[in-house]
């Protein structure tokens, strides 16, 4: 039953102010009156809430915190064993990211906030997975509330890179990374807001794909920025991230019979993007990468530089999108607002009991991260938001010129090999200081913004630091793009 504390006037004349509307003493005791009036009837419907959406019956057994003999590379958040039987996925074994929903498992998003917040119901990604044969074996570590992109701000402790010592894996899909490159699963769910996928993916010697924006279901997946998130895949390769894909995807395409025959190099033509070889990229990075599409030219690839310009404006576009939805979501009290998917009550209220809990708070960069999105949208009446979906319309315009001179664009996942922990800083995402590089996430934005598949390859590993390659295509040809980065990897192996 809801609170039946009545509003005050003073109340109705505070709420008034932050939403704008200018109010006179005797209006404000006139809506006062009118919402006391309604709340019982607000009550009953919470009092359904149970009824509609009942929690799922289901005992997992779940372990928290695994011990380092068990999870040596702090991959993982909770463990437990659901699902296997028969279907297309039947063979593999999956790790979830710790932001999408397993009903019965602790649902926490890498925070203290959520520890305890416990979902009633599956994200439909993994009803998905499971209705398909997955065997599902545990939530994966990640940067709290998805907002980093090295995998270091777990509340939980960073998850490790497997095979680059002393450097970090990537965020935020850290621990899905981990478990992969690890081999504790066949493949993970991870979600990429701006990177999150593909930034542990390059880091850790993975496939890590991001899917077409709206191709994969987003219902009992937590938000970082809605607009913006997707849930992808990660893999030891590209066959088997597509086999996952086609099986959380909306749609008809089959991704992985595409995968399975993919073209020939000769067959494909290929756009280098200037823009994300610019100035901050490393020279290891840019040799291994030109030196990759080189060979694939000589393999018989039509290899042209393209231009898309406003890449080098993603960074602000990016941060002004997902400060603002992300500071919303949280004065929403973690309420996703404008959905039309059912809502999962059971952790919502978790959720809620978490924000108010005095002894729990959040890591630095989402305090900061959430309170510029706040002072972006009062300060601005929302202008740089609004620019910056503008922005994004003509960022994707640019890529769909490009892309009617090729079938795919190439160019470095990272700008750097992965660093070593400690190195950056959070707060910036990047190198700190005055003259400080851009991000982490430079080259994987643009993406997000523009709504395009992309996937990371492995490209090398050069000092034994891993360096990916990314493919990217238009919107809604995933296959295209799956297939094109499955070129390359036969083409790598060979």
């Amino acid at each position: 039953m809801v609170d039946e504390q009545r509003p005050t006037t003073d109340t109705v004349a505070s709420l008034a102010a932050r939403v704008g509307i200018e109010t006179t003493p005797h209006r404000c005791e006139e809506i006062r009156a009118a919402i006391s009036a309604g709340l019982d009837g607000y009550a009953a419907l919470l009092d359904c809430d149970g009824e509609w959406v009942p929690a799922a019956d289901r005992e997992l057994g779940v372990t928290r915190d695994p011990d380092g003999a068990a999870d040596p590379d702090n991959a993982f958040i909770s463990r437990f064993e659901l699902g296997g039987g028969e279907g297309p996925v039947a063979d593999l074994i999956l790790g979830v990211k710790d932001n999408i929903a397993v009903a019965g498992a602790p649902l926490t998003c890498g925070s203290a906030v959520f520890e305890a917040a416990v979902p009633g119901r599956d994200a439909a990604v993994v009803d998905r997975l499971l209705a398909a044969g997955a065997t599902v074996i545990g939530k994966t570590n990640m940067d709290e509330m998805a907002y980093a992109p090295t995998g270091e701000t777990s509340a939980f402790g960073p998850a490790r890179n497997p095979i680059a010592d002393g450097r970090v894996t990537g965020g935020s899909s850290s621990g899905s990374a981990a478990a992969v490159a690890g081999g504790h699963v066949d493949a993970a769910l991870g979600t990429d807001t701006g990177g999150s996928v593909r930034i542990p993916a390059a880091f850790c010697g993975l496939v890590g794909v991001k899917p077409s924006w709206g191709l994969v279901p987003q219902e009992g997946v937590v938000e970082l920025a809605h607009t913006l998130d997707h849930v992808g895949t990660l893999a030891p390769d590209v066959g088997t991230a597509a086999r996952v894909l086609d099986v959380i995807a909306d749609g008809d395409e089959s991704v992985a019979a595409a995968v399975a025959d993919p073209p020939a190099l000769d067959e494909l033509s290929v756009g280098i993007v200037q823009e994300l070889f610019g100035d901050c990229v490393s020279s290891t990075v840019r040799r291994t990468v030109r030196d990759r599409i080189d060979g694939m030219a000589d393999a018989g690839a039509t290899v042209q530089e393209v231009s898309v310009p406003l890449v080098d404006s993603a960074v602000e576009m990016w941060n002004a999108i997902v400060n603002v939805e992300f500071s919303r979501f949280l004065a929403a009290r973690a309420t996703p607002l404008f959905r039309r998917e059912a809502v999962d009550p059971h952790w919502h209220r978790d959720a809620v009991a978490g924000l108010h809990d005095p002894d729990c708070s959040f890591g630095r960069v989402v305090q900061r991260k959430a309170v510029e999105g706040a002072y972006l949208l009062a300060e601005a009446d929302g202008g740089h938001y609004v620019s910056a979906r503008n922005g994004c319309r003509a960022l994707a315009d640019q890529f769909d010129a490009a892309l009617t001179k090729c079938d795919v664009l190439v160019g470095p996942t990272m700008a750097t090999e992965p660093i070593e922990r400690g190195a950056w800083d959070p707060d910036s995402y990047s190198s700190g200081g005055e003259d400080a590089v851009p991000p982490l996430a430079v080259n994987t934005r643009p993406a997000n913004l523009a709504g395009l598949p992309a996937v990371s390859v492995p490209a090398g590993r050069p000092d034994t630091a891993p360096i990916g390659l990314q493919f990217v295509g238009a919107a809604g040809e995933d296959a295209t793009v799956l297939a094109a980065a499955a070129a390359f990897e036969r083409y790598r192996d060979d």
